[in-house]
């Protein structure tokens, strides 16, 4: 069972050397990746701490997360409030 985190939570991991992403409500600690990303680090922390799943689908095609996403997956992130 996949830990989930609160949107809380997921906002503290926002840096460079703590940098965490949220796409499709899966939570991936991208940190050990910036380094490799091939469209450099910053465009990856600007969306650190955040749904980045819009972005990232507009960019990557399925095949990125079949590749990576099971090494940098680190749970799942809570439901947004409908309020």
């Amino acid at each position: 069972m996949s830990k989930v985190h609160s949107w809380e939570e997921v906002a503290k991991h926002n840096t460079e050397k703590d940098c965490w992403v949220v796409v499709d409500g899966k939570v991936y600690d991208v940190t050990s990746f910036l380094p490799e990303h091939p469209g450099g680090k910053k465009v990856v922390i600007t969306q650190s701490g955040k749904d980045a799943t819009e972005k990232f689908h507009s960019l990557h095609g399925p095949e990125v997360l079949k590749e990576y996403g099971p090494k940098l997956h680190v749970g799942n992130v809570e439901p947004k409030s409908k309020l």
